[in-house]
């Protein structure tokens, strides 16, 4: 159900657009055109999105790349880029860690499940025979279930990979600002 929440048949159908719209560039341009770049690139973004169930600047994709190298499983990754927990400030790689949201996640699951106790001793109350009242309530509990397993992929579930992995992104995020530089060579000397 995790493809379903994140948007996966959004991002698969702009893939899908782009390889169309990088194909028509390679046929009537070539491979070495800047409109076969540009088309390359919203391929290559929409693929990326694909499989990570959002878009995202390079510096991120290049963080998540290596987050998979590093042994973090792709759920985790995924759960990270979709929330936008990597972000480009000042072109770097920054993890986003929040308290507001983990204070803000306690007090939305609070609220789902005291409502969901409120429907259900409401239809306890209520007169009719016993078998529709426990459909009633089972009907109750499958929505709610549903919903926050939804909900729980943007708000309690990376705040549990972020508790997890953060070390590890944060090595990955400090890494990938510290590059080393090459060498410039005189090409005027050759």
């Amino acid at each position: 159900m995790d493809p379903f929440f994140a948007g996966r048949w959004y991002w698969s159908l702009k893939r899908w657009i782009s390889e169309r719209c990088l194909q028509r560039a390679l046929d009537g341009h070539g491979d070495l055109s800047m409109q076969t770049r540009r088309a390359t690139e919203r391929y290559r973004r929409a693929d990326f999105a694909v499989r990570y169930w959002r878009s995202a600047p390079g510096p991120v994709m290049q963080v998540a790349a290596k987050a998979l190298d590093a042994g973090i499983p792709v759920d985790a990754v995924r759960l990270v880029v979709l929330n936008t927990d990597l972000r480009v400030r000042d072109g770097q790689v920054h993890l986003r860690r929040s308290f507001f949201m983990t204070v803000l996640n306690t007090v939305f699951a609070s609220i789902i499940v005291v409502h969901m106790f409120l429907m259900c001793a409401m239809t306890v109350a209520l007169t009719g025979p016993i078998w529709l009242k426990v459909v009633v309530i089972l009907a109750v509990a499958f929505v709610y279930c549903f919903l926050y397993y939804g909900w729980s992929l943007y708000t309690s579930r990376p705040q549990h990979a972020l508790s997890k992995y953060g070390q590890t992104f944060d090595a990955l995020c400090t890494a990938s600002t510290t590059r080393s530089h090459n060498k410039v060579r005189n090409l005027a000397s050759h």
